[in-house]
């Protein structure tokens, strides 16, 4: 494979070589004769026509120039590739159903590795911690000279970051759905012998919470006090329908979520005087004379997430709000995580969260030619052209010199 086959022109050089050696006559053996009467004119035809001379040398000659083009256009090798991996999330290999299928493949020559950033051995539990990319950790493997790569993955939703990644051929990703799970979050003081749970409910399709009471005595976490979020919205016209959605949202997570939430109304023109925790701010003009430690923003912009962090205490949600919106991109939990004042729930609802994306949502795949040839492992053979170059002109230089060419 070449990777600049433009530079294949150089092989018009050739001419020069042939063009010399066509043009050149070996010179004639000088006899020296005291008399010519006893010289018979021979009946042999001289060769008066262009002849090749020291075919070698020529031969020689043409390589270099043929060895030098090949170097320029970067020519490539297809590797031939043997290693094969089973790459497994960590989390999975706990599973009953998959031991049986990892020790099989393990029997037919593959090697376990941890799908993580480095890829090390599965039996190296500790280096599977880092922050998981899917998507990055596909590119990476498409720089691995492999056979064959069987991947194991939860498929976690929040493991897909960037730009979706093309599935190379030699690759299969195959997800494995967990059971749903069920998980305390927090407990609040509610009355003397009493607390809210605040429980968490995941499964591949969704994440939802609940709230119960309990006796203090059942609780299965530390109990707290009930927290308290100040929030002031802003809007105007224009925004009426936003409006309404965040209201909804924050209803929903007063529901389900055992936080006082103290919501205030304020008109655009005036100014916020009292200090609040939280300012939603929904209006095509910038916030201005707000007294509040964190503001959300209505900020239409290209975004995979419906809200994202612009500034230090300052948030942009990148979509006009509607309810198949909302639903799609899950605003009250996205909202819920925002608020919460702790954020360690945060992190234990990321780190418990089971929703997963499809194999065929995940993934794109190249077609035809191109699938194949991204299967393909190049190297470029510049170190193998380079010392054969310099080969071939120490053997045609040592030639010229004793022929004197």
């Amino acid at each position: 494979m070449l990777s600049n086959s433009l530079y294949l022109l150089a092989l018009t050089g050739l001419i020069i070589p042939i063009a010399i050696h066509l043009l050149s006559r070996k010179e004639g053996k000088i006899i020296k004769l005291g008399s010519i009467r006893h010289v018979v004119e021979t009946s042999t035809q001289q060769f008066k026509g262009i002849k090749l001379n020291e075919i070698i040398l020529l031969i020689l000659r043409c390589a270099m120039l043929i060895v030098f083009s090949l170097l320029l256009s970067g020519l490539q090798c297809a590797n031939q590739r043997t290693n094969k991996w089973v790459i497994i999330e960590k989390g999975l290999e706990q599973l009953p159903h998959l031991h049986s299928i990892l020790d099989s493949l393990e029997k037919d020559g593959y090697t376990l590795h941890l799908l993580a950033k480095g890829f090390a051995d599965l039996k190296d539990s500790s280096r599977g911690n880092s922050e998981i990319n899917y998507w990055q950790l596909v590119e990476e493997l498409k720089q691995k000279n492999l056979a064959e790569a069987i991947v194991f993955s939860k498929n976690n939703i929040e493991n897909f970051k960037g730009i979706r990644a093309a599935l190379p051929a030699n690759v299969r990703w195959i997800s494995q759905p967990l059971p749903p799970f069920d998980f305390p979050l927090k407990a609040i003081h509610h009355g003397r012998d009493s607390a809210l749970m605040l429980m968490g409910h995941t499964n591949i399709a969704k994440t939802h919470f609940s709230t119960k009471k309990i006796s203090t005595n059942a609780s299965p976490i530390a109990i707290t006090p009930q927290d308290t979020i100040k929030i002031v919205l802003v809007s105007d016209a224009d925004y009426n329908y936003d409006r309404k959605i965040i209201m909804a949202a924050l209803l929903a997570i007063e529901k389900f979520i055992p936080t006082k939430i103290l919501l205030t109304e304020a008109e655009l023109t005036k100014a916020i005087s009292s200090s609040t925790d939280w300012c939603v701010w929904l209006s095509a003009k910038k916030p201005e004379e707000i007294n509040a430690k964190n503001i959300i923003q209505i900020d239409p912009q290209i975004s995979n997430d419906l809200i994202v962090q612009t500034n230090f205490n300052h948030w942009a949600i990148t979509k006009r709000l509607n309810q198949e919106i909302a639903l799609h991109n899950n605003l009250t939990m996205q909202l819920a995580i925002l608020l919460l004042p702790e954020k360690k729930l945060e992190q234990k609802i990321s780190s418990l969260d089971r929703r997963m994306v499809s194999d065929s949502l995940a993934w794109s795949r190249l077609e035809g030619a191109k699938e194949i040839q991204a299967s393909i492992q190049y190297e470029p053979a510049n170190r193998n052209l380079i010392i054969l170059l310099l080969a071939i002109l120490i053997v045609e230089r040592i030639l010229a010199y004793k022929r004197n060419q």
